[in-house]
């Protein structure tokens, strides 16, 4: 007891001290930006972002991406202007390659909040913006977030964007809204619930309370550091720790400690990686944080886990809205979202209240088989619908105990049937896709930032941005076509001759001219120095940064996949083509991520 009134003293005496510096800028706000029934992610212009601070701060943050932390700014949308929200850096993979590439198109996160905990955007706390690293289209996020929505899935809003940063130009994003209290207040009844994202290691639900706090085997990484409690503290805008950093204030408090950030591989664009202790910190409390009861969690997996088949669907309807979920795993499966829970497991929120569970979709710029789990491109068009997993059935229980239960795969096959006749039909989203295309083209013409050429972003449209055959089955996130380990005696002379190196691989970090890649011609194969080019350049050989972005060159043609994907699901419904593979195996998605970061499964 005496310890937490310590931990509340401590809280105080840092806001009084904080007291000053939380005024504001001298500029006025807009009066309109406050009211919630004003929907800021409009459908017929692309809204201007002008993000404004000191330039100092701005080169901080791009050089300290990977701490995430917060910057004061002045936010301008279009007319509207909002002064002293908190900016940040956000994401894993998108930001990691961007870091990689040094490019200054950084994925960030606004809170209006934090400085204000009474303050909102439209109703909002924070919204994100997505860069585009991985869907050459910057289409998908969009489509994706409204079929979700269309079938009844709480899902955020989102909307393309030409973002500013003072005076740099970064370029079209996606803005989509965050799944926090205000998008709870918007969605649920009973806002106060437990919000959880779940990340790898847990987020199959294939654990129980008696797992829940044995701590993990470390593998080498790296444990976050234990702080004052004081610091973390919630104070209604966010982590006390975040607004003294954002003002610039940590070091005045003696309770803080410099918290270094964990390891990154910048060379080869991977964020740094903090290993979860148990399955209770992975499973990514997100609400009631200085409070938590998990009493819910642990009583929805019991039920998952352990229920008898013959109480099962009495006994999860208590704990899961059971239809909601139906339609959630509809729509990833039908737009092959790999990235969320019937794939990698990442990239799902869980939202409870008093007991029962709704499922959220989140970050789906990966829709549509860009991220594919090593499955081939036929394998993404003919994805399954009956069993929606990339890996066996068994290791994803929800999906697999739900749809075990005929009336319940019954349901669920009647939602892929209004998918179809509905927010899937090619007479619904086709338009849709051209006309977000008509909508951004001039913006993407003037786009310099922007991860592919002009070129690229016209192409993916329509067609692979991979060529068919070398790239097939390439497991996304991975190197292009893998750089040759083996070179002959005769390359490994000239390339040292020539280079001073013995490897392509100390070749690709190389700021290369155009006179050194003529020369590096000479000293390979044709198959090697092709491979090398792809490497360097990415698939198409743009000379342009970042030149490989990631999972971009693993998109398929967009209205190409859909159509096509649209066909499948048809098929399958109507019995001209399986709709599993009758063994429970899943569509064969590679598993060593999940396997990697799950001890003792």
């Amino acid at each position: 007891m005496q310890k937490k009134n310590i931990v509340v003293l401590s809280v105080l005496l840092l806001l009084i001290m904080l007291a000053p510096y939380l005024s504001g800028c001298t500029v006025s706000p807009s009066r309109n930006s406050g009211d919630s029934k004003v929907d800021p992610f409009f459908t017929d212009h692309v809204a201007t972002v002008r993000i404004v601070m000191k330039d100092k701060d701005w080169e901080s943050l791009q050089a300290n991406a990977f701490t995430k932390q917060y910057y004061k700014a002045d936010f301008w949308f279009d007319s509207e202007l909002v002064p002293s929200v908190a900016v940040r850096t956000k994401g894993n993979a998108s930001l990691g390659q961007t870091v990689a590439w040094d490019s200054p198109r950084l994925p960030l996160a606004i809170d209006f909040n934090l400085f204000n905990r009474a303050r909102t955007f439209h109703g909002m706390k924070k919204f994100h913006f997505n860069n585009g690293w991985s869907d050459p289209t910057l289409l998908r996020d969009v489509i994706s977030y409204e079929i979700f929505a269309k079938m009844g899935v709480p899902s955020p809003r989102a909307s393309l964007v030409d973002v500013w940063v003072n005076d740099t130009h970064l370029g079209v994003y996606t803005m989509a809204e965050a799944v926090d209290k205000s998008f709870l207040q918007r969605y649920f009844d009973d806002a106060n619930g437990n919000l959880y994202k779940p990340e790898v290691i847990a987020a199959r639900l294939d654990w129980t309370e008696k797992d829940a706090y044995k701590n993990f085997p470390m593998m080498g990484m790296t444990q976050p550091p234990k702080q004052d409690p004081a610091l973390y503290t919630n104070i209604g805008g966010g982590p006390l720790l975040a607004l003294l950093q954002a003002l610039g204030q940590e070091e005045s408090v003696a309770a803080y400690k410099d918290i270094a950030s964990p390891p990154g591989n910048v060379a080869r664009g991977l964020p740094p990686f903090v290993m979860p202790r148990n399955y209770i910190e992975a499973a990514g409390l997100k609400t009631n944080q200085n409070n938590p009861d998990y009493s819910g969690l642990f009583r929805f997996l019991e039920v998952l886990n352990n229920e008898p088949d013959e109480t099962f669907p009495q006994e999860i309807e208590k704990v899961l809205d059971v239809d909601e979920a139906l339609k959630f795993f509809a729509v990833s499966d039908c737009i092959v979202h790999l990235d969320n829970y019937i794939g990698i497991g990442h990239n799902t929120y869980f939202y409870e209240v008093n007991g029962k569970f709704s499922l959220i979709p989140w970050d789906l710029n990966m829709t549509f088989g860009t991220f594919n789990s090593g499955i081939r491109k036929e394998g993404i068009i003919n994805y399954y619908i009956d069993e929606p997993t990339s890996g066996p059935m068994k290791r994803f229980p929800l999906v697999n105990r739900l749809l075990s239960y005929k009336p319940y795969l019954e349901t669920y096959n009647r939602y892929m049937k209004e998918l179809l006749d509905g927010p899937f039909s090619l007479d619904v989203i086709l338009p849709r896709i051209d006309q977000l295309v008509e909508l951004i083209r001039p913006y993407a013409k003037a786009d310099t930032e922007m991860f592919y050429s002009y070129e690229d972003w016209e192409r993916c449209i329509t067609e692979d941005l991979r060529p068919p055959d070398i790239f097939e089955g390439w497991m996304a996130g991975g190197a292009s076509p893998m750089l040759p380990y083996l070179l002959s005696s005769k390359e490994i002379n000239a390339l040292h001759q020539k280079f001073g190196v013995s490897s392509l691989w100390e070749m690709v970090g190389r700021d290369l001219k155009t006179s050194d890649i003529e020369a590096l011609k000479e000293c390979l194969s044709a198959n090697n120095y092709d491979l090398f080019l792809q490497n360097y350049y990415g698939p198409l050989k743009a000379p342009q940064p970042p030149r490989q972005s990631g999972f971009g060159p693993n998109s398929l043609g967009l209205k190409t996949i859909i159509q096509a994907r649209y066909e499948s699901v048809r098929q399958q419904l109507n019995g001209e083509r399986p709709g599993s593979s009758g063994r429970g195996s899943g569509n064969g998605g590679s598993m060593w991520l999940v396997d990697w970061m799950s001890p003792g499964k």
